[in-house]
């Protein structure tokens, strides 16, 4: 009988993930994500995000006067 069945275990490495989805924005403006791995280093996320076709474009050509990254969330640029 179903109601006699024990309920499902919970196994948390069934939940974990190895990347996550990053927002990357230009003055505000969201230019484009990106799929990492969760433990990229900030350098390389910061060389990821600048490489992005869209962050190119809206910088046209100049160099970010700024460039803010917030953990496993988002990464801002000011130009």
């Amino acid at each position: 009988m179903i109601a006699a069945t024990d309920w499902p275990k919970f196994d948390p490495a069934l939940i974990k993930s190895d990347t996550m989805t990053i927002g990357v924005q230009v003055n505000g403006k969201l230019r484009g994500t990106l799929d990492v791995a969760t433990d990229i280093p900030e350098d390389a996320l910061k060389a990821d995000a600048l490489a992005l076709d869209g962050v190119v474009r809206a910088l046209e050509g100049r160099e970010p006067k700024r460039v803010i990254v917030v953990p496993r969330r988002i990464v801002n640029i000011v130009a």
